[in-house]
């Protein structure tokens, strides 16, 4: 009687460290993608504002950051939005990582 009892104790114990794991481990994944996600950001916006103080205007797009300051754009991993409003007025960005059921 104590044997068993003794199994269905640990078996418990190992259930609940594996679940406590699994959300340890997705959290932990869910963190490193946003930050990876704001460093993306935080290197597009550099590049804007290099641009502006070499060109003296905003770039029209991501894709001319691309073309002319080396930024590279994984448009499978992430959407870009990009909106000029004013040519003196720094555009607005942002850069949101796709959910393709596989991360």
């Amino acid at each position: 009687m104590g044997y068993k009892r003794a199994s269905i104790i640990s078996l418990i114990f190992i259930t609940a460290f594996a679940v406590i794991m699994i959300f340890s481990v997705s959290t932990i994944q869910t963190n490193y993608q946003e930050n990876q996600t704001k460093r993306v950001e935080n290197a597009i916006k550099l590049a804007i504002v290099q641009c502006y103080a070499l060109e003296g205007s905003y770039p029209p797009s991501v894709t001319y950051l691309s073309e002319n300051y080396g930024i590279i754009l994984n448009e499978e991993k992430y959407i870009y939005h990009y909106e000029v409003y004013v040519s003196n007025m720094m555009p607005v960005l942002s850069v949101i990582m796709k959910n393709n059921g596989d991360q």
